[in-house]
């Protein structure tokens, strides 16, 4: 049996993506700092990709001023190809065309200034028109059979703008045969002449190209996302803060109930608990979350401090502004970091911090547990921030197919019984699916903008906190070990610690009408 070379096995994360790729796909694998090593353009290329092509049902692709492809599918899906390099014609003034390459028709757009989020080094979008895509494109698609290889090569040449005798001798043939091949043609469209045919083709096939590609205004996919998921249940707003950032809040629960201001986990920003609005409301709280991810000012490239503490400001604005005095300030997993450092900035407006799953936050006490995931692509980024580009990358390919996503999870939550039951239930939702490929999509920065906003020495901002602290800790957690966390917990003056039985890492979800009951039952706390 084929194993892995000796070289590739180690981190976690690898370990990982070799557990979760099909096993011709993981033998394929380079070296991980192979793997990792990606370029702010290319990155800056797949997430424009991303976030406007996902959902196309059309084969695109990118290129560059230089000609250059620039998206390479980190997992081979079986669709067709481009070529490595690619170039507008000179003679082509209006935007669009088409061209023949590696025996396909490709239709090529140039004006990539249509997308506000282009990023300057693009050059045109490509589009791959197979011999099944052709005809279906036109309004005289063939009623007949369909267009032979041979039928499509010819057809595309012309749409080119060859003309037959040029169309020919490009395809290696005599001029006759492809004269008579050209009737063929005319009578499967049932097209007067070619003249015509060619006419209507370039038009429609054009129409509907750009009808595919071109930007549409529509509301936030994230905002139609989780009003498809919870209904009634959820008032979606947006708040503009001073400084101009339009803030989205989210909010579930009681209207006027005792305010909680959740700052979610890296996997979704919502509950996965279908009685999430009814707990709620029976302990009378107002759940409120902003969905960081899909924050511009907090995903795009640049200084993370700078980011993290213009969200705070921004955080700080909303919070006063729906608010009449402190909140509950809730941190779950990679949000803990975010719920400290808001804390630490306005104690003003915080009664209480919860931190439930709180992450690793330093390297091991004990030699036989090693470094959690999280800590161990910690330090890789501390290390060398060029393979974040290449980590998000990887960690976005996989959310974006569920079947690979389902089987990255289980193999990170193996060792948790609680957590696996928990992940069996989310796999049953379609949401749940639904939110990972959103998130690889939309925001494709955000995975390792939270490992790297762990590294912002939370825990000095901890340390330094006046308010009352609760951890809440899986016993069954092995993300994080409760141990640890409750080593924290002990050295810090104003905090408690809860560990709880048969729960893991997911230990908000699995235990969620206790926590909210233990919210509602703390002191003061007020309403609206």
């Amino acid at each position: 049996m084929s194993q892995l070379p000796p070289r590739q096995r180690g981190s976690q994360f690898f370990q990982t993506l070799v557990s979760v790729l099909p096993r011709s796909h993981a033998l394929s694998l380079p070296p991980e700092e192979d793997l990792l090593e990606r370029s702010e353009l290319e990155t800056m290329s797949e997430r424009f990709f991303h976030r406007n092509f996902a959902e196309c049902d059309l084969f695109v692709n990118l290129y560059d001023r230089f000609g250059m492809r620039q998206i390479d599918p980190f997992i081979a899906e079986g669709k067709p190809g481009f070529p490595a390099t690619m170039a507008v014609p000179a003679s082509s003034p209006s935007g669009c065309t088409f061209v023949v390459a590696e025996a396909a028709l490709f239709f090529l757009y140039d004006r990539v200034a249509q997308w506000d989020d282009a990023p300057g080094h693009l050059a045109f979008v490509a589009v791959r028109i197979g011999p099944e895509l052709l005809p279906a494109l036109g309004d005289g698609a063939p009623a007949g059979p369909a267009l032979s290889r041979s039928e499509y090569l010819l057809l595309s040449h012309l749409l080119c703008g060859e003309n037959l005798k040029a169309a020919a001798a490009s395809l290696g043939a005599s001029y006759d045969t492809k004269r008579k091949q050209v009737q063929l043609i005319l009578d499967k469209f049932g097209a007067a002449s070619q003249t015509a045919l060619l006419r209507s083709l370039t038009l429609e096939v054009t129409a509907r190209v750009l009808d595919a590609l071109l930007p549409r205004q529509r509301r936030r996919p994230e905002a139609q996302l989780v009003k498809r998921q919870f209904g009634r249940d959820v008032v979606v707003n947006t708040i503009t803060t001073d400084d101009g950032l339009d803030l989205p809040v989210w909010e579930f629960g009681a209207r006027r109930g005792r305010p909680i201001l959740y700052f979610h986990n890296m996997l979704t920003p919502v509950v996965f608990r279908d009685d999430l609005p009814e707990v709620l409301r029976r302990h009378n709280l107002r759940w409120l979350v902003v969905p960081r991810h899909f924050l511009d000012a907090a995903s795009g490239p640049g200084d993370t401090d700078l980011r993290v503490a213009r969200l705070m400001r921004a955080l700080a604005d909303t919070v006063a502004h729906l608010t009449d005095g402190p909140v509950t300030c809730l941190g779950e997993s990679a949000g803990v970091s975010w719920a400290v450092h808001f804390v630490r900035r306005n104690p003003d407006l915080a009664e209480h911090l919860f931190l439930l799953a709180t992450p690793q936050p330093m390297p091991s006490l004990d030699d036989a547990h090693g470094p959690t995931i999280y800590a161990e692509i910690s330090d890789k980024l501390r290390r060398d921030a060029r393979v974040t580009a290449g980590l998000a990358r990887v960690y976005n390919a996989l959310a974006r197919v569920p079947t690979l996503a389902r089987r990255g999870l289980r193999h990170l939550y193996r060792q948790s019984p609680p957590d696996l039951a928990t992940l069996e239930k989310m796999f049953t939702q379609a949401p749940f699916f639904d939110w990972l490929r959103l998130i690889a999509n939309v925001a494709t920065r955000s995975s390792m903008e939270e490992i790297t906003v762990l590294q912002r020495n939370w825990l000095a901002d901890l340390r330094a906190l006046n308010c009352a602290v609760t951890f809440i800790h899986g016993a069954q957690d092995t993300i994080s070990p409760p141990d640890e966390i409750e080593i924290l917990a002990d050295s810090l003056p104003v905090a408690e610690f809860l560990r709880i039985e048969n729960a893991g890492h997911f230990v908000m979800s699995q235990h969620f009408p206790a926590l909210a009951a233990h919210i509602a039952a703390l002191p003061g706390g007020q309403v609206g």
